[in-house]
């Protein structure tokens, strides 16, 4: 009997699994969006939206696989983690204005600076922690060509643009309870944690991002760890 580990990672004991149906998904393009304070005061880079590629991948999993895990929340919208607060760190009313202040300001610099991520494989981690700092085993699958080039549809992308409009200023006042919630610290992205994910690893970091941490570490010192560029990716979605 197959378990999900041996669907998803490649072996001679399957045909592929998940590989198969990643290597028949067209190679695609993420376009920046801004930076993001996320639930639990996560810094995130985020995009406009998943091209239609990703997205039928993502149901063909849940359609093929049923015993996959529920998507999460957090992948339904692309982005990539950069940093989180520290263990014992709460942010403040005044820190998360700092925040908005702070993404506003860089996030022109970020869109002038940095061109689409371009997608033209995917990889399967098994992980050991949930940063992916540390990791098990990884199978990089190449997508198919030609590429689509297409940006995400206007219906995924305005479903993006709601969450993201959550972090307006004028919108701060309610947005303030899931900033400030406990979890997502250090300790839970470092500390030991076993599972599998299907994710695009960043090849090149946006020299926004280096920039924005500067900013964020000057204004809030002592306040966030910082994930490895090596470690930097987005999470297409979680198997197990």
């Amino acid at each position: 009997m197959q378990t999900m580990i041996d669907l998803a990672m490649p072996s001679i004991h399957t045909s592929g699994g998940l590989a198969c149906m990643i290597g028949s998904t067209l190679a695609c393009r993420f376009e920046v969006a801004e930076f993001f304070v996320s639930w639990q005061g996560v810094l995130t880079l985020a995009f406009t939206g998943f091209p239609d590629a990703l997205l039928e991948l993502k149901t063909q999993v849940e359609e093929f696989y049923p015993g996959v895990m529920k998507e999460f929340p957090g992948s339904k919208w692309p982005k990539v983690s950069i940093g989180c607060l520290r263990d014992n760190k709460r942010l403040s009313r005044l820190d998360l204005e700092r925040l908005r202040d702070i993404c506003s300001e860089e996030n022109s610099y970020l869109i002038s600076t940095t061109p689409p991520v371009e997608v033209d494989k995917l990889s399967i981690v098994l992980f050991s922690n949930c940063c992916l700092e540390q990791t098990l085993m990884t199978t990089d699958v190449t997508l198919a060509l030609p590429a689509d080039l297409r940006p995400p549809n206007s219906e995924h992308r305005a479903s993006v643009r709601s969450v993201l409009d959550e972090f307006r200023r004028e919108n701060l006042d309610n947005y303030y309870f899931n900033a400030s919630k406990d979890g997502n610290r250090s300790a839970h992205y470092r500390g030991f944690k076993a599972g599998v994910t299907l994710v695009h690893f960043l090849t090149s970091i946006p020299r926004a991002i280096a920039r924005f941490r500067e900013r964020v570490e000057r204004e809030l010192p002592n306040m966030y760890d910082w994930f490895a560029d090596r470690a930097l990716h987005i999470t297409v979605r979680a198997i197990l």
